[in-house]
């Protein structure tokens, strides 16, 4: 498993200096406002993962990696898991990244841990709802033909709910995320814990799906 995630990691070497411009990325939005930081920083990591299925199309790797003594299962498993690094890694670069912004941001914020639980669950049913608009598609149809459906259009609508999100929250004068995530932190069991289960779930039936598509799937 673990030497899946390596080949698949080595494989996109040539586009991990793109991940160089999240950094900044998150640092402009950070202008605007900070809340928001942390599930950009999965959005646009978890977008990055895509680049897996472009290689893997591009150099035939498919063909490789059923040659390696492991069964198609784990190779399905083994990107889920390094999908689930990567929004962790985008998570942590949101958080991380927030001291700074704060220094310049028009909109501040001083998380303590259940704001952050809070959050982090809220970008965990993201990625969840993301893994499973995309990973599908992309292990049934491949790159070429499935980036319409499985990544440009999630990504369109992803980006404009985002875009609404932010306007209305300009409009309510900066309250609405504040206030969601505050009423999120203060019934950590009954709503951060039911996101996070939500998203479980949902994250569980993109990988059942994704197994079952990519067992049947004919190179």
């Amino acid at each position: 498993m673990l030497k899946l995630m390596k080949l698949d990691w080595t494989a996109i070497k040539c586009y991990r200096i793109r991940c160089l411009l999240i950094p900044v990325a998150l640092l402009v939005n950070g202008i605007f406002s900070t809340i928001l930081m942390a599930p950009l920083g999965v959005f646009l990591l978890f977008s990055f993962s895509i680049n897996f299925f472009a290689v893997e199309e591009q150099w035939n790797l498919n063909r490789l990696y059923l040659t390696l003594p492991v069964n198609r299962n784990r190779m399905v498993v083994g990107r889920y898991l390094l999908s689930l690094l990567l929004f962790l890694t985008g998570v942590l670069s949101g958080f991380a990244l927030m001291p700074f912004a704060n220094l310049f941001s028009f909109s501040r914020w001083y998380p303590d841990w259940k704001w952050r639980l809070a959050l982090g669950a809220f970008c965990f049913l993201i990625y969840a709802l993301m893994n499973l608009a995309m990973y599908p598609v992309l292990f049934k149809l491949g790159y070429q033909k499935g980036r319409i459906w499985g990544y440009y259009i999630p990504c369109i609508l992803t980006g404009l709910i985002y875009l609404a999100l932010v306007e209305y929250d300009i409009m309510t004068g900066g309250t609405f995320i504040r206030d969601a995530l505050l009423y999120a932190a203060e019934h950590i069991l009954t709503v951060s814990g039911g996101i996070l289960l939500l998203g479980a779930a949902v994250w569980a039936l993109s990988l059942c799906l994704s197994l079952r598509i990519y067992a049947r799937r004919e190179f």
